[in-house]
């Protein structure tokens, strides 16, 4: 890969980055907006219930990571999203469909193995899950990138992921966790996709 190849791909890596920001932040804050304005928090009962099969529940599969419970809890979850997104954009070719793919895995993970009585929102199970990927695919598809990206996300955020994995009140525990098994399985699978990309180059 000479010089300007490398140049053409750091250009698209970086406009990748962008879009991501655009495709996953404008959602949530804009869901959260016309939930707080036109829906009047109607929105939110549409979150994972475990084991329902309501229609209710499966479209909190879909879309819990749109819903959050208060401004605070959305910010929280920006902050966390504009670095990982970051890092995301910057090592996976495809972005886009591999994020689709990590908010299914993660909704269904927490529908399967969550308290049937609780309700599951926030875009926390997505950025879980996201970072689940970016250790399965350091550890066993040796993409070098990700153990960087690990290393960068489990230094600032050691503290933070640890409280994660707790269960305690008020935290969606399962969405947590079953974020983070959803995307290593993904990250763990994404070896021959990888592999392939390699041998092209």
């Amino acid at each position: 890969m000479n010089w300007q190849q490398l140049l053409n791909l750091i250009v698209a890596r970086i406009k990748q980055v962008v879009g991501l920001y655009a495709f996953v932040l404008i959602p949530m804050w804009g869901m959260f907006f016309l939930n707080e304005v036109a829906l009047f928090g109607l929105w939110n009962i549409f979150g994972i219930v475990p084991r329902a099969l309501d229609v209710g529940s499966m479209i909190g599969v879909f879309a819990s990571w749109t819903m959050h419970g208060n401004l605070s809890h959305l910010i929280g979850n920006t902050v966390t999203l504009l670095q990982i997104l970051f890092l995301f954009g910057l090592f996976e070719k495809n972005a886009y469909r591999t994020i689709i793919k990590l908010v299914i895995a993660s909704g269904l993970v927490t529908w399967v193995i969550g308290s049937p009585s609780s309700i599951h929102i926030g875009a926390s199970g997505l950025c879980f899950a996201m970072f689940g990927y970016m250790i399965g695919g350091a550890i066993f598809a040796r993409r070098w990138g990700y153990l960087i990206a690990c290393i960068v996300m489990g230094t600032g955020y050691w503290l933070t992921i640890k409280q994660g994995l707790m269960p305690q009140q008020g935290i969606s525990f399962a969405a947590h966790f079953g974020g983070l098994c959803a995307g290593l399985l993904l990250g763990a699978n994404s070896k021959h996709t990888y592999s392939a990309s390699a041998q092209r180059y």
